[in-house]
């Protein structure tokens, strides 16, 4: 029989939730200050074996992973601003849910895994503080460094939004004297000018020369935000049907009040 113990309410009930499939197997009992899951039946052991240490690995994601990062974070990594902290925990998440095409990540939740099975398959009692504090001690150079990569991440993101951040305040307070650029969304973005007329590489490259700014000198023409951030019309009109296109949702996001988005049926020329 499977009995584990707990320490924190939240903890138990976490465990019971990933685990409980069959009402009749399982109970939750609680005691003073200590809170168990117990099964209820030996005959079940083996068969519940496999679904104890995935139980178990979730109640360490969810509970314990990040509190341990933000050790890291803190000791390791010498982060003390809240905000910087919850937003690399946040990424973290995003990982765990979505790990990123191309990233490789040391394999911190394979050695999670690997100990909680050893743990759990010599012990028919566990004490759920102590498998953690064991974890950790083993998982602890690999969370260090995939709480590395992690960073990375965040500060990628931040760069990135530096560089939004800058995108915006040209095309608010440049002044190039385009007023209006017309964007249509048809198998890629064209621009038109406000008479109708297609706008030309020939004259975006002449816009980045006569209003130099760092923040779009490297730009490649090809790239279709381009044109809206080299020329920073006073008001973009786009037109699409697409409900998701990330080259628009950024021009909307950098333009804000100066973007209009109307559906390609409306398209006037």
């Amino acid at each position: 029989m499977f009995d584990l113990s707990f320490s924190k309410r939240l903890e138990a009930e976490t465990f019971y939730n990933a685990i409980v499939s069959e009402q009749k197997l399982w109970v939750y009992e609680e005691s003073g200050r200590r809170f168990s899951v117990k099964l209820m039946h030996s005959s079940s052991r083996e068969s519940a074996y496999v679904d104890v240490v995935r139980a178990l690995h979730h109640v360490v994601r969810k509970r314990k992973i990040p509190a341990w990062m933000e050790g890291v974070l803190r000791f390791s990594y010498h982060f003390d601003d809240a905000d910087e902290i919850q937003r690399i925990l946040e990424i973290e998440q995003e990982f765990d849910s979505h790990p990123p095409a191309g990233l490789r990540l040391p394999p911190v939740h394979h050695y999670i895994k690997a100990y909680i099975q050893e743990y759990v398959h010599v012990r028919d009692a566990v004490v759920f503080d102590d498998l953690s504090a064991g974890c950790l001690a083993h998982i602890h150079t690999c969370l260090a460094d995939y709480t590395g990569k992690v960073i990375d991440e965040y500060k990628q993101e931040e760069s990135y939004q530096l560089l939004v951040d800058s995108w915006r305040h040209r095309v608010h307070h440049q002044d190039t004297g385009v007023q209006l650029l017309h964007i249509l969304d048809d198998h890629g973005l064209t621009y038109f000018h406000d008479e109708g007329n297609p706008l030309s590489h020939s004259e975006t490259r002449l816009y980045q020369k006569q209003y130099p700014d760092e923040a779009v000198s490297d730009l490649p023409l090809e790239w279709p935000v381009t044109p809206a951030l080299v020329h920073a019309p006073e008001e973009i009109i786009i037109y699409s049907d697409q409900a998701e296109n990330s080259n628009l949702e950024l021009l909307m996001n950098i333009f804000e009040e100066k973007a209009v988005w109307k559906p390609k049926s409306q398209f006037p020329f």
